[in-house]
């Protein structure tokens, strides 16, 4: 601090002004008693928790974005569970209804977790219950995907084997439409031949020898004989899921036992070999080893036109 200096007009000199400094240090020591005081009031307050520190502002903060984080994430959560329980309710009630398969469990939907601690490594923070109590929903939700996965995959697996039965029924007639003429029908007859009353297993299609014979459904060739006698030349195809059917007196048989057929595959030409009086196809359905009637089991409101476009539709595939 500078000196400051006053005319003594009795001596006729400059003298020290020592009533300022000494207001000067009284000065400084109230201003040093007053910081001393308000540093305490501060800290006072401060540690009484009346004024915030700032340390407990930014812990403040910090709980409010996680807060924030929380319930953004409790709001996905019910979304996804929302989702989840409207897919499961689709599972169960149409999906495996269609595909034959009981609905799962409720104790099986439902996701657990037993034995050891799962959250042990959570534990200990301040948010601990929170951090645990979502961990869990979501290893719930997680499970619960894991389950419905599984499920669409056994009712895709189940879809493919549909798919497949589907196209291996014999649900086409083996020759084109109004190409042929039914000559004798399924059940109970006398024999052209013998004049025996007896059960006909098939139906005879008669038409012009040459006429191309259709496989009806995908299949396996089981056998493929020639014969003068009986059902002479004659095709049999199985096509699994209980099915087989017959294909006889034919003038060519154009497959060999072993190949694979599909709906539309030609097999052979109509004749009149073995037993015959004509030329005629004799046509058998066997279901699970029983012989069915054919024509339960023939699309016949097609034309000649349409025939063709779903024979060569099948043959593509």
């Amino acid at each position: 601090m500078a000196k400051k200096y006053s005319f003594d007009i009795e001596h006729l000199e400059y003298v020290e002004d020592r009533n300022s400094l000494a207001k000067f240090w009284k000065q400084c020591r109230w201003l040093l008693l007053s910081a001393f005081v308000l540093g305490v009031a501060s800290w006072g307050l401060t540690y009484s928790g009346v004024v915030p520190s700032i340390k407990h502002i930014r812990l403040q903060n910090t709980a409010a974005a996680l807060k924030a984080d929380y319930n953004r994430f409790d709001s996905t959560l019910t979304k996804v569970e929302s989702f989840l329980s409207a897919i499961q309710y689709r599972d169960d009630s149409c999906y495996r209804v269609v595909s034959q398969l009981e609905p799962l469990s409720e104790n099986k939907r439902k996701a657990s977790f037993g034995g050891v601690n799962r959250y042990e490594y959570l534990e200990g923070y301040f948010n601990s219950d929170l951090m645990i109590h979502y961990n869990y929903e979501f290893d719930v939700q997680l499970n619960r995907l894991k389950l419905q996965k599984q499920s669409y995959d056994v009712l895709l697996q189940r879809a493919e084997m549909y798919e497949d039965s589907l196209l291996s029924v014999p649900a086409i007639m083996p020759l084109s439409p109004r190409s042929y003429r039914i000559s004798s029908t399924f059940g109970w007859r006398i024999h052209p031949i013998s004049h025996d009353h007896i059960h006909h297993d098939g139906i005879d299609m008669a038409t012009s020898e040459g006429h191309l014979v259709y496989a009806s459904g995908k299949g396996v060739v089981e056998s493929a004989s020639k014969s003068n006698a009986g059902y002479g030349n004659q095709v049999v195809v199985n096509h699994g899921f209980g099915y087989k059917t017959r294909y006889a007196h034919l003038s060519k048989i154009m497959v060999r036992a072993g190949d694979t057929v599909t709906r539309g595959t030609i097999v052979g030409k109509v004749g009149s070999t073995g037993r015959s009086t004509g030329p005629h196809l004799h046509y058998e359905v066997v279901q699970s080893g029983s012989r069915r009637n054919p024509s339960d089991y023939m699309v016949s409101d097609q034309d000649a036109t349409e025939y063709r476009e779903m024979i060569d539709m099948f043959r593509a595939e």
